[in-house]
């Protein structure tokens, strides 16, 4: 072959190569609209559920699913697929999709295998925040009640020098398995990763610094809580982007408040970022736990509530013959309920971890904002119990004495 041949095979080559780095999907990121339809997202093995993609009017080169149960990925390039989850556990899949002009998306789903079923669709769009999924989703249970593995973030949204807190949940603990936690930012870019301690309880918590080099990056940001082979979760929140610089924006503090009720002193961990916790208050009259803060900022606070000191439970559905008969329900035995949280007299939205003796709730609150709420339905009485505890006492004097003495309190006829 001639030198000049040779000469034009190359530059047809570097002509080739530039187009297609041209053509680069990560210079064109959701650069389409693309919402992704899962229906259930929840129900019992072996569990049926339909994947159906709305590109508009985008047309395709390559589609490909991850289900996320380690069951190969369908390539077949299409935009409605239905895959069957054989075991339970809650599954982290995507979907990659590449357009015909290069263009590339992602999306991530959650399906859980082995829970009540749910029978509305979960619509998942561009723009969706992951808390507001999840707290639709556990309407009326509490985070974490029946789920393997769960993973939250203290707020929805953060600046650049903002703490982040993710907490998170694991149901059944195994020997010698190690959680991981990674942050992703909106280009897929790995920002974080680490091995948090899990307690004896399942409870794991990351506390990270949103600053640095890795941090620049603004828009939707994932959390991926891996445990195990199959156990996943994630969460996302929305981040503005930085400099790479590190700042210093809302001060943090984790301290430990004691209250003093019923002859009884409970620990109650706390960390609260832009502000201090000036008091904690039990109301038993109104089930409350009543917060004051001192609010500098817009921050979030993180309270870790004893169950023995407040609790939230479904209420005990009796019958009129059990009313009658004086029937009892411990509601202790009852599953777990969502508490009410008001800021300032206001219903706020929060997210929540528990584990067998405590419950955790990160509740948002904005700068000058002086009370904090917390209502369940159920809290250790203030006087309740010295009071009945007393009267029985009295009773059972007065009876003794009657008996002693035959003292009678009614008339003889």
């Amino acid at each position: 072959m001639k030198k000049s041949t040779c000469l034009v095979y190359i530059i047809l080559t570097i002509v080739t190569i530039s187009t297609v780095i041209a053509l680069n999907p990560a210079q064109a990121v959701n650069s389409f609209p693309m919402t992704l339809t899962v229906n259930p997202t929840s129900g019992k093995t072996p569990l049926t559920v339909s994947f159906h993609l709305n590109l508009g009017s985008t047309t395709t080169k390559n589609v490909e699913w991850n289900f996320g149960d380690g069951t190969p990925h369908d390539t077949t390039n299409k935009l409605t697929v239905t895959h069957i989850y054989q075991k339970s556990g809650n599954f982290t899949g995507t979907v990659n999709v590449i357009s015909s002009n290069y263009q590339s998306q992602s999306q991530v789903f959650n399906v859980n295998v082995g829970v009540a079923s749910t029978t509305a669709p979960t619509t998942i769009n561009n723009q969706t925040n992951a808390h507001q999924i999840l707290e639709s989703s556990q309407s009326g249970t509490a985070l974490g009640a029946t789920l393997p593995i769960t993973v939250v973030t203290d707020l929805p949204s953060y600046n650049q020098g903002d703490t982040v807190i993710i907490k998170g949940t694991i149901r059944d603990i195994q020997n010698q398995t190690a959680i991981a936690v990674i942050v992703r930012d909106s280009l897929k870019n790995i920002v974080s990763i680490g091995q948090p301690p899990i307690s004896s309880t399942g409870i794991f918590t990351v506390t990270l610094k949103a600053n640095g080099p890795l941090w620049k990056q603004a828009g939707n940001y994932t959390v991926i809580a891996q445990y195990g082979k199959y156990q996943n979760a994630t969460t996302t929140f929305q981040y503005s982007g930085g400099n790479g610089q590190i700042i210093e924006n809302t001060p943090v503090k984790s301290d430990i408040f004691q209250i003093n009720v019923a002859g009884q002193t409970y620990n109650v961990p706390y960390t609260i970022k832009g502000g201090t916790v000036k008091s904690m208050d039990i109301y038993a009259d109104k089930l409350t736990l009543e917060i004051t803060i001192a609010a500098t900022t817009d921050g979030s606070l993180t309270v870790d509530l004893p169950r023995t000191l407040m609790d939230a439970k479904v209420q005990a559905n009796l019958t009129a013959d059990q009313k009658m008969t004086g029937v009892q329900i411990n509601p202790n035995t009852q599953p777990d309920d969502k508490f009410i949280v008001t800021v300032n007299g206001a219903p706020v939205q929060f997210t929540e971890t528990k584990d067998s003796t405590t419950r955790n709730l990160s509740i948002p609150f904005h700068a000058a904002d002086t009370k904090i709420d917390i209502i369940g339905t159920q809290i250790v009485p203030e006087f309740g119990t010295i009071a009945a505890l007393v009267l029985a006492i009295a009773i059972i004097s007065i009876i003794a004495v009657s008996a002693k003495t035959g003292l009678r309190f009614m008339p003889k006829y």
